[in-house]
């Protein structure tokens, strides 16, 4: 029944993912940019913009960044073909890229270190450092992580989730146990843990932080963010976990096509961290119910960006970070790989060592 299951999800995931790629000319691909016949790797070689195909769900904030990209002409100024094509959901897109569907996604980098481990060529390039939070009712007395001792804590994304192996080894540090043995931990989506815990059936949540930005506009208090925890964990400066997820064998034939998309999307997030107009136009976008979603939304979006020296900065506080996690995680996280495996970071010439 077990591998049953496994087979129907993976089947799911890939005719959800191939769907969306098998539809490139129609209304679920967006074309920023002009593009010529041909396939996308034809496109990149004869003219003088090169074709990515980004894999993207409709509802996060790759999209906000797209859509910033799309409006002010970006990818084409940068001699850039970017088409999106629609996912849906964040694991038919780990399935696209595998398949070729795409040539990108937004992901982060754990889950390219695992792919590099089993033989699969994908880099990754960090893009934020925005990250998860734990958040309580104001009258719960819950003031810190040692307060969540014997609470039901809602965890967002599953036992294997980074921002829950990120606090587990918070505590096993700085409290002298693994908190995973004295909370009563409840997996689920998080507009679900969200309703739990405004409803009093969850005691604190560890949430994604566009969710986390909703819950505080609505009142709920920040317990911990996981920028606090990494600094925790003896990092001077939060360690990025979220970025772009790109089959290296395009990036082997497009010649300058990543640089191209880093400078492209540099420029956006310029424009998103500076101008609150920016901010305005995507309302529609980010689903904000009000002004305090929106903000809470922009801010913590904006304290997430990273500055110029990420692609050489990044890579070796992930290394130290990925043994930290590892001996968490285990093989389920790392498949099997004890070390950070080389090449898993994108440079500008070549991979992490």
């Amino acid at each position: 029944m077990a591998v049953f299951v496994r087979f129907f999800c993976l089947f799911f995931c890939l005719s959800a993912a191939l769907s969306g790629a098998g539809r490139a000319g129609e209304q679920d691909t967006l074309r920023l940019g002009p593009s010529s016949g041909g396939t996308g790797q034809d496109r990149g070689r004869a003219g003088e913009q090169d074709t990515l195909r980004l894999g993207l769900v409709s509802f996060g904030s790759g999209a906000w960044l797209v859509d910033v990209m799309r409006r002010n002409d970006l990818p084409a100024a940068h001699g850039l073909d970017l088409q999106t094509v629609s996912l849906a959901n964040p694991a038919a897109g780990e399935v696209a890229l595998g398949a070729g569907g795409v040539d990108a996604i937004l992901s982060d980098w754990l889950w390219v270190a695992r792919q590099r481990a089993a033989g699969r060529r994908l880099v990754f390039i960090p893009d934020s450092s925005a990250m998860g939070e734990v958040l309580a009712s104001p009258g719960s007395g819950i003031g810190g992580l040692a307060d969540l001792s014997g609470k039901r804590l809602g965890v967002a994304g599953g036992p294997s989730d980074k921002s829950w192996l990120l606090v587990r080894a918070y505590s096993r540090r700085h409290l002298g146990y693994d908190l995973a043995d004295k909370v009563q931990p409840v997996y689920g989506a998080p507009p679900v843990l969200s309703q739990e815990l405004s409803s009093g059936r969850l005691d604190a949540v560890l949430t994604f932080w566009p969710y986390a930005a909703r819950l505080s506009a609505g009142g709920m208090r920040r317990v911990a963010g996981m920028d606090d925890v990494i600094m925790g964990l003896g990092f001077s400066s939060p360690v990025p976990m979220m970025g772009f997820a790109f089959s290296e064998d395009w990036v082997a034939a497009h010649s300058g096509g990543l640089n191209r998309f880093i400078a492209a999307k540099a420029e956006a997030e310029r424009r998103m961290a500076s101008d609150d107009g920016e901010w305005e136009r995507l309302r529609g976008l980010t689903g904000a119910e009000n002004d305090a979603v929106l903000s809470g939304l922009r801010d913590r979006y904006r304290a997430g960006l990273l500055g110029d020296g990420a692609l050489t900065d990044v890579p070796p506080q992930a290394a130290a970070l990925y043994a930290q996690l590892a001996a968490i995680g285990g093989p389920e996280l790392t498949g099997g790989a004890e070390r950070l495996p080389k090449g898993t970071f994108w440079t500008g010439g070549g991979g992490a060592p």
